[in-house]
């Protein structure tokens, strides 16, 4: 018999819900839903006179999810779709039973650039990138670059055309991602007022920014336990899907069992 509550699972930049079709299979019993976030797969693009803010994506989810209102459900997130999920959690605290969140990107919690911080200077480094290639219409390097920094490498030659082009077509919508991302300033306050379980994954092979954007929410979240994946990098649920399938698949019946106590 499924479960009684659906498990909505948001995916990373530049990805699908599609990335979620080998967890959904695995983990039968379970109701899945994989919404495609704006931009991204079947969804139209951003609403053109919308600000970059995740509370804008994360109203978009809660609007196409095609649940009865006031129906609670488990979140699961990966990257950028994991910050999605903290805000929809924030916004919609009663309605979210548990968060399971890969490397939740988040960046406004960082201490800034200018703070001289190496992780923050980093990633700011890699959204700047981006934001010039697509000023002088090279959406081809922007995505270059940016499957480089989270591949670790310069995996662009291995891509088939049609994955590149898809790539491609998806920065600019990147670019409302990083902005979105990097104002996130959510407050120690509310973080701490966020009384759901949520655990968190981070490979020990992922990048800096993502590393140190986990311990501070590892921190603040009241209610949160943080598992380190030995070797792991920040694509891992994509590349590895099935161990993180199976962490995520856990995951879930221990918290399914600690809601319904």
């Amino acid at each position: 018999m499924p479960h009684a509550t659906p498990v909505v699972c948001l995916h990373s930049s530049a990805s699908s819900g599609r990335q979620w079709r080998r967890l959904a299979a695995t983990g039968a019993a379970w109701r899945w839903h994989t919404p495609d976030l704006y931009g991204h797969g079947q969804r139209p693009d951003w609403p053109e006179l919308m600000p970059n803010r995740l509370e804008v994506e994360a109203q978009g989810v809660l609007a196409g999810l095609p649940l009865d209102a006031g129906l609670a459900f488990h979140l699961v997130g990966h990257s950028y779709g994991g910050a999605v999920a903290l805000q929809l959690a924030l916004l919609q605290p009663a309605r979210v039973l548990s968060l399971t969140l890969y490397e939740p990107v988040a960046f406004g919690l960082l201490p800034g650039p200018e703070t001289g911080d190496a992780a923050s200077m980093e990633i700011a480094e890699v959204a700047r990138a981006l934001t010039l290639a697509l000023a002088r219409a090279d959406d081809f390097g922007a995505a270059r670059g940016f499957c480089a920094y989270w591949q670790g490498r310069d995996i662009w030659p291995e891509l088939q055309v049609d994955q590149q082009l898809r790539m491609a077509d998806a920065m600019p919508t990147v670019k409302r991602h990083f902005d979105a991302l990097f104002a996130a300033r959510w407050t120690p306050a509310q973080l701490a007022g966020l009384d759901i379980p949520v655990r968190l994954l981070c490979g020990t092979a992922t990048r800096a920014s993502a590393r140190a954007v986990a311990a501070r929410l590892a921190e603040r979240l009241p209610r949160a336990s943080l598992q380190m994946l030995e070797g792991a990098d920040h694509m891992a649920p994509i590349g590895e899907a099935a161990r993180v399938n199976a962490l995520i698949l856990g995951s879930l019946e221990r918290l399914q069992r600690l809601v319904a106590a």
